[in-house]
């Protein structure tokens, strides 16, 4: 495991990393969009999954509206999924992903063959079924560099982990 990626090197985001940038400040708000303004400014390219955009969105959508509607967390999802007049007024997190494409990074999907590997991986790893279907993509990509704040990912030989510091 590595703080710092090697210069130049690919990585794949995922989505922890969007949630610092997107939802700070946060004590990892800081290095987070320094990463991904290292991509911006075309000193690494950057990769993220279709499923990692989604992860992204639906925890945005989440944070706004605990904070926009004032709603609880822990009854968020139920909330809004009992009323759907509550998520229309959701309208922030509308416009992560045209930012993301903005940054320069490039978003892989996700196929069968990814899921089919993702069981072999899971298992392997004993990695949750989305982290599994990242690492799927991240090794179709041949990609070694993973900016995460998850430790479950440590497991993974070979892959040189990226992990957002802390302001001392």
């Amino acid at each position: 495991m590595a703080t710092d990626l090697p210069a130049g090197s690919d990585v794949f985001i995922d989505a922890n990393i969007f949630i610092y940038h997107f939802a700070g400040p946060t004590a990892h708000t800081e290095s987070c969009s320094n990463l991904l303004r290292s991509i911006e400014e075309g000193r690494r390219a950057g990769f993220a999954s279709s499923l990692v955009l989604a992860e992204t969105l639906h925890r945005l959508m989440i944070i706004e509206a605990t904070t926009a509607l004032q709603i609880d967390p822990k009854t968020a999802v139920r909330r809004l999924k009992a009323q759907p007049s509550l998520v229309k007024q959701l309208t922030r997190h509308l416009t992560v992903v045209d930012t993301i494409h903005r940054i320069g990074i490039e978003v892989l999907s996700l196929d069968d063959v990814d899921v089919r590997r993702s069981l072999a991986l899971k298992q392997d790893y004993g990695l949750l079924t989305n982290d599994s279907l990242n690492l799927a993509v991240l090794l179709r990509r041949r990609l070694t560099c993973l900016a995460t704040n998850d430790p479950d990912f440590e497991r993974v030989a070979g892959l040189t982990i990226w992990k957002p510091a802390s302001p001392a």
